[in-house]
């Protein structure tokens, strides 16, 4: 039954280009939704990508996030094992002595071999980036598992606090696809549709099916004044930060002059703006998984722990800062399950990691399925203390848990789109799970619990050079559950701050959707389209990801 509502609505902006205002849309349901159940209404019970209401809105298809776009589970992968504990590798696993060489050298093997399980017996095993170098241990081919025994008995121990811009773990190719790199490429005939798979470009003999590619744009004075960011952000300050949609190309056709691709863009792309299809070269690590295993990091026992202190050599904060225990760059089509974080024994119980959590860099069709990362050391500026970072496209998290990051789950970068968050938990988060800057556009946040934490969607006028700015737009706020909000007040650059108790605040740049919330802790504060505050316990379907992935699947 559809519910009765009321609207108010604004002009939209230009079909192509948004202007930076926030337009104002709100929907009421009535009493008898609550009782009978109810449906938004931008998701109709017929439902097909591409609907539009009246006033022109409309929701993306998020289907495609995670490993193959969702068309087939992750595999359970079995076959010869290197047992990295074992000749001719001899890995520690009572954590006594180092053992980086020894799994480094089984990961070479296994990258040598064109893939293979690199398994960990339970136990814990000591490792460190060695000299001059920024990660611990790297992941170069394709068809490679990193396993353990389980999360509560392999122990992947991090035994260094100097760990400034480095990595415990990183899932990267050596010749890694750059996806704004500018090589072969065809340029626009038109403009590129917002939710487009064809492509017309203007010499289709560039490319054939299967071709790594980029379709993106130019940061163009006249882009940015779409956003409202008018001298705040330039084409050179935003240089390698355009919009850009990492693809497969599925089919060329010479005839029509399209090219088409095998996840839709999620935004429209201007012919003047310089849109375009760049084949990438180098190469996407995939079929990568990393399974069944918990990490821990040293805690850092010095002094210095300022939210500027990142900045400032000889403080403890220096020393750690930018720091990731788990990063994927360039890689599509991977996972990781029933990883997470680890407090060792000689850590005060609130330490798990020094800051960064779980990245993904560049990469698309990545997930995350029932991992839980707890507990940074510092949560300054800078960009530490973020749990589950996203700067790429189409992947999907879901099934995991987030407690007590500075961000516990964060979108960055004009990189980032099309991802999903399903199903988590955000838990005592020193600020909001964010979008952070630079305009991540068009991702789902579809039944997530906030305990003592709130979903952000704003204007953000921090950062360097550029300002952080407008941060998304067509993102979508499905079905959030508010246990507690926030912590108020709380302290920040040395003194104390209110916080406003909201579950979800949304002020996209454009259009922004916030339908259903739930919970004793529902409020929204949002300019945008919102629907259904406190009514998500009989919103239809649950699940936005879920419905739209059993549609497109014909299930």
């Amino acid at each position: 039954m559809s519910p009765s509502i009321s609207t108010t609505v604004q002009p939209k902006p230009h079909a192509h280009i948004l202007t930076g205002i926030l337009f104002a849309a709100t929907v009421v349901l009535s009493s008898t939704s609550l009782q009978a159940g109810w449906r938004s209404s931008l998701y109709p019970e017929d439902w097909i990508p591409g609907y539009h209401d009246a006033n022109g809105r409309f929701l993306h298809d998020f289907s495609y996030a995670g490993y193959r776009r969702g068309e087939t589970g992750i595999p359970d992968r079995t076959g010869e094992v290197i047992d990295v504990s074992t000749a001719p590798y001899h890995a520690d696993p009572t954590g006594m002595t180092d053992s980086t060489a020894a799994i480094q050298a089984a990961l070479d093997a296994a990258a040598s071999a064109g893939g293979g399980i690199v398994f960990l017996p339970a136990g814990t095993y000591r490792v460190f980036p060695p000299e001059n170098q920024k990660v611990a241990l790297r992941v170069e081919g394709d068809n490679i598992i990193l396993r353990g025994a389980g999360a509560d008995k392999t122990h992947i121990f991090n035994d260094t606090f100097q760990m400034r811009e480095k990595t415990v773990i990183e899932v990267k190719a050596r010749d890694a696809a750059w996806w704004y790199a500018d090589g072969k490429k065809s340029a626009a005939t038109a403009d590129f549709a917002n939710g487009a798979l064809a492509l017309p470009v203007a010499d289709v003999s560039v490319f054939q099916p299967g071709d790594a590619v980029a379709v993106r744009n130019d940061p163009t004075d006249a882009f940015i004044a779409s956003l409202g960011m008018t001298g705040k952000w330039t084409s050179q300050n935003l240089k390698n930060r355009a919009l850009v949609f990492f693809r497969r190309l599925v089919s060329v056709d010479p005839a029509a002059g399209t090219v088409t691709i095998d996840t839709p863009i999620r935004y429209g792309l201007r012919k003047d703006d310089g849109a375009r299809v760049v084949k990438l070269g180098g190469h996407s690590v995939s079929e990568v998984g990393l399974e069944d295993f918990s990490m821990g990091m040293a805690f850092h026992p010095g002094e210095g722990w300022g939210e500027e202190d990142f900045a400032q050599e000889g403080t403890a904060a220096y020393d750690v800062h930018q720091s990731h225990a788990i990063v994927f760059t360039s890689a599509e089509n991977c996972w990781m399950k029933r990883v997470t974080s680890w407090n060792p024994p000689d850590n005060p119980p609130s330490v798990h990691i020094l800051s960064n959590g779980v990245k993904f860099e560049k990469s698309r069709q990545i997930t995350a399925v029932d991992c839980d990362w707890r507990y940074p050391q510092y949560r300054g500026g800078g960009g530490n203390g973020y749990l589950y970072t996203l700067h790429g496209n189409e992947c999907l998290i879901t099934k995991c848990k987030a407690v007590g990051g500075r961000h516990n789950y964060d979108f960055g970068t004009m990189s980032a789109s099309g991802n999903v968050l399903f199903d988590n938990l955000a838990k005592d988060g020193r600020l909001g799970s964010d979008f952070h800057m630079f305009f991540s556009v068009t991702n789902l946040l579809d039944n997530m619990t906030c305990d003592g934490d709130f979903l952000e969607a704003i204007y953000r006028r921090w950062g360097g050079n550029p300002v952080h700015g407008v941060t998304t737009t067509q993102s979508v706020f499905w079905n959030t559950n508010g246990l507690r909000y926030i912590a108020s007040p709380f302290e920040f650059g040395g003194t104390m701050h209110d916080r406003p108790q909201f579950l979800v605040e949304s002020e996209q740049c454009g259009d922004g959707y916030v339908i259903g919330t739930r919970g004793p802790a529902s409020k929204v504060k949002t300019s945008n389209f919102l629907e259904g505050e406190g009514l998500g316990d009989t919103l239809q379907p649950a699940s936005l990801y879920q419905d739209q992935l059993k549609r497109r699947l014909g299930r």
